[in-house]
């Protein structure tokens, strides 16, 4: 009688435990859930270039080619941009740009220093290939151009003289974020010249008559 009476509150104990941590599990469902796993995203926005405002400066070499090219020797080129991604793949900039090249008149040029000061603003449609630090691109657009001769008496007995025109800006270059703000930015570019009355008149302007840049420039992202 004893053993069954043992036996029979056992069995009560043990069936009010089970109870209890049927109740428990319902009342907490994760309470007795195995260890999870949890999702790790790695963000890989440090190799994504930066949209927004920009600007860059820099120099560098510029020269002509066609029948300016014996005409007008190579010369310094430097320039300031300010340009603006609204996405990765598109920009838009505007820009100085400004040259200093000497006449080649046999004995040295027509006068101490550059001969042909040109000041110049351009706007530019950029395409880059890339949506990462490192960004290859293409660029166009539309530019003006001033040219000064800086000796007047000379360079009109050669032909030279003070002049406004326009060219097309055509080009390629490579552009690389240091970081979050400093950009470093290697440009070529041929200006395909709309009028060159700068130069004498026997010079007259041909399709293969146009202007080269190499310029590398140093600026950030904003």
């Amino acid at each position: 009688m004893k053993a069954f009476l043992l036996r029979g509150l056992c069995v009560a104990v043990l069936g009010g435990t089970a109870a209890q941590a049927q109740q428990t599990e319902e009342a907490w469902p994760g309470a007795r859930e195995s260890d999870t796993t949890e999702t790790v995203r790695f963000d890989t926005r440090e190799d994504r270039a930066d949209t927004g405002i920009y600007a860059l400066v820099g120099g560098g070499a510029e020269g002509y080619v066609g029948q300016l090219a014996p005409a007008v020797n190579p010369g310094l080129s430097y320039g300031a941009t300010l340009g603006y991604r609204p996405m990765p793949f598109l920009g838009f900039e505007v820009g100085y740009s400004g040259g200093l090249t000497d006449v080649d008149a046999g004995d040295g040029g027509i006068s101490d220093g550059p001969d042909i000061v040109r000041n110049g603003g351009k706007a530019l449609i950029v395409g880059n290939l890339t949506d990462t630090k490192l960004q290859p691109y293409v660029l166009t657009g539309v530019g003006i151009d001033t040219f000064n001769v800086r000796d007047d008496t000379r360079g009109r007995l050669l032909g030279f003289e003070d002049d406004t025109s326009s060219f097309v800006p055509a080009g390629i270059g490579l552009r690389y974020q240091l970081g979050n703000l400093i950009t470093a930015d290697a440009r070529v570019n041929y200006d395909f010249l709309l009028g060159q009355d700068f130069a004498p008149t026997t010079l007259d302007p041909g399709g293969g008559d146009g202007r080269y840049q190499a310029t590398l420039s140093l600026g950030g992202t904003y």
